[in-house]
């Protein structure tokens, strides 16, 4: 939720925030973005993509999959270990919601399983590598075309349009909303099995009890 309103924040901000009042910064005449509110909207973008990988962490655990925990990824989680072949715990599983989170993995890149179902895994990927590990460069959408050549900025980061980055986040969100209800989805059909497979068996239960608001703010010392 929070990372969903970053980005709603990021996109729908018009005046110039207080943080970004006095803070010196040179024109390099390639209409870059350097405020919160681009800031907002790349860290919308990855934690929606970390999200994710979290989910692929939890199948590991969940299915006792055993991975290597470094080399977990949403895209790689199902595979034999440096193979592009399906686990045998997945093979005949009967679970449609598990079935539909694997297919939702499909439509990221990853440099090990490299077969994709989306056109643009590929771009998902360089951005989210980008942002993590060397520089994207952010220039307003309307100056894309006439101030940067292509995707790349000199074999170092990428460069991209605002609005490309905008949807490129909006497309991330909504592949994590599935992740997510993917995953709640296939535990508890492994759990109706579990319980049919033993009708007799005892099971507890707890109660859920919504969080008081005053628990949803900073402690102050």
């Amino acid at each position: 939720m929070s990372a969903r309103f970053m980005l709603f924040e990021g996109m729908s901000s018009r005046g110039v925030h207080f943080s970004d009042r006095g803070v010196a910064l040179t024109d390099t005449l390639d209409y870059p973005l350097y405020s919160l509110a681009s800031e907002r909207v790349r860290t919308a973008f990855r934690t929606a993509y970390s999200l994710l990988d979290k989910v692929a962490f939890l199948v590991d655990r969940y299915w006792g999959l055993g991975k290597v925990p470094d080399r977990i990824s949403f895209k790689n989680v199902w595979m034999v270990e440096n193979k592009a072949r399906l686990l045998p715990q997945f093979e005949k599983l009967d679970n449609l919601p598990l079935r539909g989170l694997f297919w939702l993995s499909k439509e990221l890149f990853d440099d090990q399983v490299k077969q994709t179902t989306s056109h643009d895994a590929r771009e998902l990927h360089g951005v989210r590598n980008a942002l993590e590990h060397t520089y994207l460069r952010v220039s307003e959408g309307w100056a894309k075309p006439f101030v940067i050549n292509g995707t790349s900025n000199n074999g170092f980061g990428i460069a991209i349009g605002s609005d490309e980055l905008e949807a490129k986040a909006i497309r991330v969100m909504q592949m994590a909303r599935s992740a997510l209800f993917y995953i709640c989805f296939a535990i508890g059909v492994e759990e109706r099995k579990k319980q049919l497979a033993k009708p007799g068996r005892l099971a507890g239960s707890m109660p859920l009890y919504s969080l008081d608001h005053r628990r949803k703010r900073r402690d102050s010392f």
